[in-house]
């Protein structure tokens, strides 16, 4: 059950990093081609256009950054303190943000970033499914 709480408590730090460096990301040259992919979902041809995306997605950053800090809270109370309860909590936290950004995503295009909550969604579930046992008896 340790390495599942490490694991989650690391992909919860993954998140604050990569969160807070977000509005730096999005500058960086290996990043253009899924701002292309945005503009040209949307139609959006000028340079300008461009950097708002940018400047939304890097707006976004300190929100996923907040969420890896509340997530690493949670994990840490739940690991300490195994309920039903707290498990559903952290499922329930996953389910509602890649369930619906994902469709939110998908309905205008952006596979791209289903495929991305796909993978996040995984590996922070599928360790939780691991330990159910653990907290729900």
């Amino acid at each position: 059950m340790l390495v599942v709480k490490r694991w989650l408590q690391f992909v919860a730090i993954v998140h604050i990093i990569m969160g807070l460096l977000l509005p730096i990301i999005v500058h960086i040259d290996l990043v253009q081609p899924y701002f292309r992919l945005m503009a040209d979902t949307f139609a959006l041809n000028h340079q300008q256009d461009l950097l708002f995306l940018q400047f939304m997605i890097g707006l976004f950053g300190p929100t996923v950054a907040s969420w890896g800090v509340l997530f690493f809270g949670i994990v840490t109370y739940a690991f300490s303190q195994p309920n039903k309860g707290v498990w559903w909590l952290m499922i329930l936290a996953c389910v509602v943000w890649a369930a619906y950004d994902s469709i939110y995503s998908s309905l205008f295009g952006l596979w791209i970033n289903a495929v991305i909550n796909a993978i996040a969604f995984v590996s922070i579930v599928l360790p939780l499914c691991v330990v159910k046992k653990e907290f729900c008896d």
